[in-house]
């Protein structure tokens, strides 16, 4: 389901058509160029209660980088989110891209950009690792493994 080289590292580097070449899976159409994921970790309040995703995601490409979405054998479904304060008033909504500019990067923390977890499932639990595919324009993707921590980050 997922190569085994991208099931051991908390980061990927993917540098052009030659991305998945690594992994043994044949060059990648339209992979992202020079994408790579950082400090991956998917934290758990309750089991019933969704996740959140946060990690750093550098772009070390000369053109722009859109993430157009996510998914995770995890969640029953991820979700690209963001977390806004308005007057006072925090609040939350599903976004269907972010783009991180050319040779920068973009965190996605508590309190901003974040994956929404629906639905983990019960395999979930800190201490272990799951898998996230990160997709981005043009059909591209990165998978990497998230850490699985608990609500004070263990």
């Amino acid at each position: 389901m997922y190569p085994a080289a991208l099931m051991h590292g908390t980061s990927v580097a993917l540098c052009g058509a030659a991305a998945l070449a690594v992994v043994g899976a044949g060059p990648a159409p339209d992979a992202p160029p020079a994408a790579q994921v950082r400090d991956a970790r998917m934290r758990v309040l309750l089991a019933s209660r969704p996740a959140g995703g946060y990690f750093d995601l550098d772009n070390h490409a000369a053109e722009p980088l859109t993430l157009t979405g996510a998914a995770s054998p995890g969640c029953g479904s991820l979700m690209l989110h963001r977390s806004m304060n308005s007057g006072g008033t925090d609040s939350m909504a599903a976004v269907d891209h972010v783009s991180v500019p050319a040779h920068g990067s973009l965190r996605f923390a508590p309190g901003g950009y974040h994956l929404m977890c629906m639905q983990p499932v019960s395999t979930l639990r800190p201490g272990t690792k799951v898998p996230v595919t990160l997709t981005f324009e043009g059909g591209g993707s990165l998978t990497t493994n998230f850490a699985v921590e608990g609500a004070h980050g263990r």
